[in-house]
């Protein structure tokens, strides 16, 4: 097993970084892996650094980095110009064999106490009270529908990862996230798809009245009097659209669900029927009529 045997708070130092760099490397650290380095460098230069977490082991007579590789590369390669007032959080372990060591390594950054971009979600919605009461997965969905429409529809913002969800904080889209747990249940898994959300969000936005009434309708599985209702057959194809198979078939892509939504929404307000959903972007994405 492994026993803390000493613990410190110390501050960030251009000797100390060259010293945890250049100590032995326990034998179960992780590769170098440029990505995380250039994730590290981005975090730097944004000035979004917090106290790093470093840890050492001894085994026998040996002194062994077990934690803060990358860090501890990021900063040497600024090569002292980082910023001020950093602390590093520095762990001691005395360990009795190399399995040991696995053992310790485990323990930094697992698996299950990473940060999902649930977390993260979640951790933006629950600043704003007036969101409080819509359940978190439909939240993120109508955060991430708004992302994609603003990212890969209308071109205005590129917003990735979980910086997407910082979108919680412009109130202009609170509606359509409050809405959104109005509109999603139990019996409507064919609508969580992101560019579906995306066609919600836009629909919504040109005209709200008509939107609610047209997904609410869809949500509901159409109109149970026409087959050939927009209503009815957008949602005969999001729910065919749910098997493995018939999505592998229709080769199926993030574009052609928004597509397909877009088609359906521009046929109810044109007071057509349909005799299919036309989903192919090969020219392009078409605009929703008001």
């Amino acid at each position: 097993m492994f026993k803390l045997i000493n613990s410190e708070t110390v501050p960030l130092t251009t000797e100390l970084v060259e010293r945890h760099l250049n100590m032995e490397a326990s034998p179960t650290e992780r590769d170098l892996d440029p990505s995380r380095l250039k994730f590290l460098h981005e975090k730097s230069e944004e000035g979004m650094l917090i106290t790093f977490h470093w840890a050492i082991a001894k085994l026998g007579s040996r002194t062994l980095r077990v934690n803060g590789q990358h860090s501890s590369t990021m900063l040497h390669e600024l090569n002292g110009a980082f910023p001020k007032d950093l602390k590093v959080h520095l762990d001691t372990y005395q360990v009795e064999t190399p399995s040991d060591l696995a053992t310790l390594f485990r323990q930094f950054d697992s698996r299950k106490s990473g940060r999902t971009a649930g977390d993260v979600s979640g951790a933006y919605q629950n600043l704003h009270t007036n969101l409080a009461g819509i359940g978190k997965p439909i939240a993120k969905l109508a955060v991430e529908g708004i992302s994609y429409f603003l990212k890969h529809v209308e071109g205005t913002m590129n917003l990735s990862g979980d910086d997407q969800y910082s979108l919680f904080d412009d109130v202009r889209w609170h509606p359509f996230i409050q809405w959104m747990g109005e509109v999603h249940n139990v019996k409507t898994p064919e609508l969580r798809v992101v560019p579906v959300a995306a066609a919600m969000f836009n629909t919504f936005s040109i005209n709200q009245g008509e939107g609610r009434i047209f997904w609410e309708k869809v949500a509901r599985g159409g109109d149970e009097y026409d087959e050939n209702a927009p209503t009815t057959m957008l949602d005969n194809f999001l729910k065919t659209a749910k098997d493995a198979d018939e999505k592998r078939r229709l080769g199926l892509k993030p574009g052609n669900y928004y597509q397909a939504c877009i088609y359906a929404w521009n046929g109810y307000r044109d007071g057509k029927t349909l005799k299919d959903i036309r989903y192919r972007v090969d020219k392009g994405l078409l605009s929703a009529s008001h």
